[in-house]
């Protein structure tokens, strides 16, 4: 166990969960993305109104703000794809930053610091314009170099690469990307984004031991270190892991780990193998989340 103030890997249930992760297969997670991520969903619905240029600088940029929400994942997703999509194809990147900027305006989700977001989405709009100009022009960009695309960010939030938003916003912009029906995986290597969800699976797969999921949220780097692990044992990599991830366990910090487990079940064994499916969560949901 961790000591007071203290967070260690246990790389014997790295090896384990790896192991389960690995059973359930790429493949599955790739369907799973499609299938069960309300995100994609909703991002897609943009993508057919606003075509994959725009949708993708949305999906981007939204990321970036993408914290302390009012309301759940979810919901906040598909208040961003109603709204937008209402706007229609922007002019040009002028009227798509406004029409952003009115978003998190009327959007209930970003309520919690909201100044503080348009700040951030201004910072970025102009210190990275002529990136945001370059994936505008060619989307893809975002997949073939995602290191450039972070560290630029990163640089115009004075922030570091690794930090969840940043990250979170290479996979919202593959989304935008991928097309339905598209399961080829991305070869791309980019640290996991820990929010609560990914924090609080870190604590009860039992692969980060800490003494709760809120010390693992406040200091991330040795989740992305163990989830890193997990990514290069299992073949699967980070950011096909993170939606896994985040959809299992989208109920564990409200309901409890039972029924939180027999939620994440009832939802996979409509596609997937039942008895790869409760491999998988007898891993993951190795104990409580505290």
């Amino acid at each position: 166990m961790a000591g007071r103030g203290r967070m260690n890997i246990n790389e014997a249930r790295i090896n384990i969960v790896s192991e389960s992760i690995k059973n359930f297969g790429l493949d599955n997670i790739l369907l799973l993305e499609e299938k069960l991520d309300p995100q994609f969903e909703y991002i897609q619905r943009l993508k057919e109104k606003v075509g994959k240029n725009y949708a993708t600088i949305y999906s981007l940029l939204v990321s970036l703000i993408s914290y302390k929400l009012a309301m759940k994942g979810e919901e906040w997703w598909k208040c961003f794809s109603e709204y937008l999509s209402e706007k229609g194809k922007p002019k040009n990147f002028d009227e798509a930053v406004n029409n952003l900027t009115n978003f998190v305006k009327d959007c209930k989700g970003s309520i919690i610091g909201r100044s503080i977001k348009m700040k951030r989405i201004e910072k970025v709009v102009n210190g990275s314009k002529d990136l945001l100009l370059e994936i505008l022009n060619n989307p893809e960009i975002v997949i073939e170099k995602p290191d450039k695309i972070m560290k630029n960010i990163a640089r115009s939030l004075n922030s570091e690469e690794w930090k969840k938003t940043i990250t979170f916003s290479i996979k919202m912009s593959y989304y935008s990307i991928k097309n339905r029906g598209e399961l080829k995986p991305l070869t791309i290597s980019i640290p996991m984004p820990i929010d609560i969800r990914i924090s609080c699976i870190s604590y009860t797969s039992g692969i980060v031991e800490s003494n709760s999921y809120k010390e693992i949220f406040k200091k991330p780097r040795i989740a992305i270190e163990a989830w890193d692990m997990v990514s290069k044992l299992s073949n699967i990599p980070q950011i096909h892991l993170d939606s896994l991830l985040w959809i299992i366990g989208r109920n564990l910090i409200e309901f409890g780990l039972k029924e939180a487990r027999e939620s994440a079940e009832k939802i996979l064994i409509s596609f997937f193998d039942k008895n790869k499916v409760n491999d998988l969560l007898n891993n993951l949901f190795y104990k409580e989340c505290k």
